[in-house]
């Protein structure tokens, strides 16, 4: 009995710790394996995630990260966001591209991430927090493929590193 009830705590323990860079197993999306990657690779434990899913999503995409054009929108398959909550830098996003995505169009929405989110979040910080002002600077953007990426994070190579295996 004590070897089951042993068994089932460090079941539960290992299923949390698995799940916890996400903000509820239910609403993963097909980006899962990109997010459970980068939160391999970096501490992304305090970043909530918005899934192309959830409810509102598309207004966080919109408005947090400043991807307003209905044209790129349209473009988009798939994306996980990081909403910006308390004085934490620590950011992680994908936005998938379908596959008929022009390169401008990719350009565009990188250009929206960068103006609106970053510019944002290093606004909000430069203040109050000088550390994570600091890592904020650092930010790291690139295009794999038809995926758009945004890792903030003192670990951002080890994050690329990861999620490109």
């Amino acid at each position: 009995m004590k070897k089951t009830v042993l068994s089932c705590a460090i079941f539960a323990l290992l299923l949390a710790l698995i799940t916890a860079c996400s903000s509820s197993s239910e609403t993963l999306g097909a980006l899962d394996k990109t997010v459970e990657k980068a939160c391999a690779a970096a501490d992304f434990s305090n970043v909530e995630f918005t899934y192309k899913s959830d409810d509102y999503s598309e207004e966080v995409l919109m408005y947090m990260y400043g991807i307003e054009d209905e044209d790129i929108i349209a473009q988009i398959d798939d994306f996980v966001l990081s909403e910006r909550s308390g004085m934490s830098a620590s950011t992680f996003a994908v936005i998938r591209f379908n596959e008929n995505a022009e390169k401008s169009v990719i350009d565009s929405a990188k250009n929206a991430v960068v103006d609106v989110y970053v510019q944002g979040l290093m606004n909000a910080l430069m203040p109050y927090d000088p550390t994570e002002y600091e890592i904020s600077k650092n930010y790291s953007i690139k295009t794999i493929g038809k995926d758009l990426v945004l890792v903030i994070s003192k670990d951002a190579d080890a994050v690329f590193e990861a999620i490109v295996k």
